[in-house]
């Protein structure tokens, strides 16, 4: 018994050992990727404080698209309190005020509360906010189709983020209107999302007749005659009318609001 109950205890230290061992490795791995991690976030800060150095100088100058890509680095961190949201904002201001593009653009989709900045959402909540940001879009997307403030990073649609923003706002018509200028001049719009919209049976009549009619405007031959196959005839019929009339509108639009120049169509 006694040489039993030894074993015992032996089996008993020695799990207790291995555990041990085992839950100091699993801590000394936790620390090895935390150190990682922070070193990782300093270098990509003291790489972000570089940058800003290096634009500050232009965008004092009043250089627009050094002040554009100026704001975009000062909020892009993972450290909300190194973000500087409130100069940014006046570096895009500033360059918006020179009718630069990318400046209104990112400036309309930060007033329109499409994303975060630098971990700091305070924009979106005001009406006046959304509004104008709509109208930096719009003005926008006569002269871009898409801005992309650097490499790997996201891109902005100004159409199509107007579209967004005037269907939040429940403005549904004008709202389909810069949808289908997205489409007919940027080469935008997403046919395999139009195409399971039309098909499904969850959308209403008016949801898949509006996805049919643009996908019509893609001018995706495949995707239309196979989205078509799935929907009653009057149906079709009702997207054949409205893709019409939504070249009419498009093309009515551009009197305010001109087609961006074909060397940015993709």
């Amino acid at each position: 018994m006694t040489l039993f109950a030894d074993s015992r205890a032996r089996g008993g230290m020695l799990i207790l050992a291995l555990a041990f061992i085992g839950g100091t490795g699993c801590v000394a791995i936790d620390a090895v990727n935390k150190n990682r991690d922070e070193r990782q976030q300093r270098d990509a800060e003291a790489a972000r404080q570089r940058r800003i150095a290096e634009l500050a100088g232009a965008a004092a100058a009043g250089n627009p698209a050094a002040r554009t890509s100026l704001a975009y680095t000062l909020v892009s961190t993972r450290d909300r309190k190194q973000a500087d949201v409130p100069r940014a904002l006046d570096l895009l201001e500033q360059a918006s005020a020179q009718d630069y593009a990318p400046a209104q653009a990112l400036l309309g989709e930060m007033l329109g509360g499409m994303r975060s900045w630098g971990g700091y959402e305070p924009f979106g909540a005001n009406p006046r906010d959304r509004a104008r940001g709509i109208v930096l879009l719009q003005r926008a997307a006569t002269k871009i189709c898409v801005v992309q403030p650097g490499p790997d990073m996201f891109r902005v649609e100004p159409a199509l983020r107007a579209a967004q923003l005037l269907a939040r706002a429940g403005r549904a018509d004008e709202s389909r209107l810069w949808r289908a200028r997205n489409i007919l001049h940027c080469g935008g719009g997403d046919v395999n999302y139009l195409s399971w919209e039309a098909k499904a049976d969850r959308a209403s009549p008016v949801e898949r007749i509006d996805a049919l009619a643009l996908l019509t405007l893609t001018g995706n031959a495949a995707a239309v005659a196979g989205a078509k196959a799935m929907l009653p005839a009057d149906m079709v019929a009702a997207a054949d009318r409205l893709a019409d009339d939504l070249r009419r509108q498009v093309a009515a639009s551009e009197r305010d609001y001109p087609a961006p120049p074909r060397k940015e169509l993709p």
